[in-house]
């Protein structure tokens, strides 16, 4: 038995930190920044806020002249037993309840539009800034959490603007109304009743601290459940094929643990929170039914000078009542307030990725239909995707307008890096690279990949129309241009333009797919045509008709093609050889061969790798 330690697996919280996100939010209120940015982007909306905000205002003050309306019709309609007054007091009663229902309807309407609005406008900005991000930022970055900034948490910011604005700053104007009229009506009573405020006042500012943590938990816990389904959902085939169901199944049942026990956490003080509030409100009535009751009854005026009539302790106690159910309310939709705010923040942090890509992106004036001639050079190239584990080192290279070059290597050579580095998806970190004799930094990246056609082995298709998929890069949805559809044609792609495509373009093969890349870079008409592994997923007789449509469509163009299967590079007229970013080998096949290196090595294998495939193999003829 072996005497070396056992490596400790993985622990579950592991699994779990690998989908929540670290966000630097420390403090426990809402950010002023984050508060400042709403905003601003409400001003925007002046209009359904000032009609829904002056909704509000005359809403209020209906529902808070309705308990002096009460004590009125006590001291002067009933107790004198004055009917026509009555009557008069419950069609005013009935208006004011009429104002209120009017105001309700009209200031919902209007915070919603607002909420809409701003929504939208927000969704748009956030889709454009992962338009624009940098490709690294989608390396690190699972989409889980993406989609999440986008779906879960501008719907919280939503109802943060329509219910919640509505009820909190309804219910704060009730609050103060409330404590004005307790006052006009008897301040002796009205400082005792709010006696219990300190109380009140000192839980809540602990409670809603406690309560913004809980919320930024329960955001990145869900946020960290849609990445975890995100990835597994796209790869249920490879859990499938190596049987790692169970496992994954375990795995989900931890994420989604945690992110219920994060929202059992912000329940939970909420929780604590509402029993406070009834056990204030309790106590601040009970002072108030006592001493006010002993003025009703004239038992403190010898002590106090003061008597209240029965409605005026009526109404005094009802403004009471009313005064601590706002304050429940208000505690509701505080949580609903906190919910946004802290939606809010990790909205506007991804506009901090948007300030660096701007500041990094400034494009030099450039004709966007100006053609590329083909020359591309790396002159001293060095770049890493983290630190400094160099994927290039020092590389150099220099490529001839219309020149073929075959590019061949190990896995993590760098081959795929050169074309990430000339479309501009990453910068290098020392060097550069020149289109023309012009630093590539000098050209849009727009008419950068507008001139550049490549082909890749995983074909990416969106749902819609096959013709939709073809035109991509026009932005148009109409009949395939003739050119690509000979070619389509030439290759035997059979189906329909207008056939349906399912996600991803599950419903074609993976050959199909791979062809209606290429009809696609045929349409875009490039000047410089890239091939990663573009004929991986082809049959032979296929791949000998891809060869003669692609000599015809790149004729004169400078092409980069990515071979693993050394057999389709073999008519290049360089051949690339990288070994650990190193540019080790290069020349045409023949001379290749002669050198008896890396690449006749290779190429050596797999021709006798074939030849033991097809021995014994049946004969078409048989």
């Amino acid at each position: 038995m072996s005497q070396e330690k056992a490596k400790p697996a993985r622990t579950e919280a592991g699994v779990l930190d690998h989908y929540v996100e670290s966000e630097d939010f420390h403090t426990k209120r809402p950010s002023l920044d984050a508060a400042k940015k709403v905003m601003r982007d409400l001003a925007v909306e002046r209009i359904p806020f000032g009609v829904g905000l002056g909704l509000v205002i005359l809403g209020t003050a209906a529902s808070l002249y309705e308990p002096r309306l009460f004590g009125k019709a006590i001291d002067w309609a009933i107790i004198p037993n004055d009917r026509p007054l009555l009557l008069k007091m419950t069609f005013g009663y009935l208006g004011l309840v009429l104002t209120r229902v009017a105001c309700s309807i009209g200031q919902q309407y209007a915070f919603e539009i607002l909420a809409q609005n701003l929504m939208q406008r927000l969704r748009l900005k956030v889709f454009s800034l992962y338009q624009r991000l940098p490709m690294a930022t989608y390396d690190k970055t699972p989409v889980g959490r993406l989609i999440t900034r986008l779906t879960n948490d501008t719907s919280a910011m939503s109802e943060m603007f329509s219910s919640g604005f509505v009820t909190f700053f309804g219910n704060l104007l009730f609050i103060f109304g409330s404590l004005v009229w307790i006052f006009y009506l008897n301040w002796r009573l009205a400082l005792i009743s709010v006696s219990v405020f300190p109380i009140l006042i000192f839980f809540s500012i602990r409670f809603s601290r406690s309560l913004v943590v809980a919320y930024r938990n329960a955001r990145m816990r869900i946020s960290a459940l849609n990445a975890f389904l995100a990835e597994n959902i796209l790869g249920m085939k490879i859990v499938h094929l190596f049987n790692r169901v169970p496992l994954h199944f375990r795995r989900f049942t931890e994420v989604n643990e945690s992110y219920a026990q994060a929202q059992i956490a912000s329940i939970r003080v909420y929780a604590y929170f509402q029993p406070l509030i009834t056990w204030c409100s309790g106590a601040g009535v009970a002072l108030v039914l006592g001493i006010g009751g002993a003025m009703a009854l004239g038992q403190t005026a010898e002590t106090w000078g003061v008597k209240i009539t029965p409605g005026e302790l009526v109404t005094f106690i009802t403004y009471l009542l009313a005064f601590f159910q706002p304050i429940r309310e208000v505690v509701d939709k505080w949580t609903t307030f906190l919910s946004g705010m802290t939606s809010a923040e990790r909205i506007y942090s991804l506009f901090d990725w948007e300030t660096e890509l701007r500041e990094s992106e400034a494009d030099a004036e450039f004709p966007e239909s100006a053609p590329i001639g083909g020359a591309i050079e790396f002159e001293n190239v060095w770049f890493a995707y983290e630190g400094e584990n160099w994927v290039l080192r020092d590389f150099s290279l220099k490529i001839a307008p219309g020149e073929r070059i075959g590019v061949v290597g190990h896995t993590g050579a760098g081959k795929t890096t050169l074309i990430a580095l000339l479309l501009r998806f990453y910068e290098p970190q020392r060097g550069r690279i020149l289109i023309d004799g012009r630093d590539i930094r000098d050209y849009p990246k727009r008419t950068l990949r507008d001139r550049i056609g490549i082909i890749q082995q995983d074909v990416f298709l969106f749902s819609g129309r096959i013709g939709e998929n073809l035109t991509l890069w026009r932005g148009r949805t109409g009949t395939a241009p003739s050119p690509a559809l000979a070619s389509l044609d030439a290759m035997g792609f059979r189906k329909p333009l207008d056939l349906e495509l399912d996600e991803r373009g599950s419903n074609l093969s993976m050959g199909e797919r791979q062809i209606l890349a290429f009809g696609r870079a045929i349409e875009k008409n490039p000047d410089v045509w890239i091939l990663d592994e573009a004929t991986a997923n082809v049959d032979s007789d296929t791949e000998i008709r891809f060869g003669t449509e692609l000599d015809r469509a790149t004729k004169g163009k400078t092409l980069l093609m990515i071979a693993h299967r050394l057999a389709t590079i073999r008519k290049s007229d360089r051949i690339l050889v990288l070994h650990k970013g190193n540019l080790v080998e290069q020349g045409d096949h023949a001379t290749l061969l002669r050198k008896g290196g890396y690449y006749a090595r290779l190429y050596r294998y797999q021709e006798a790798v074939e030849r033991t495939e097809n021995v014994g193999a049946p004969s078409e003829l048989a």
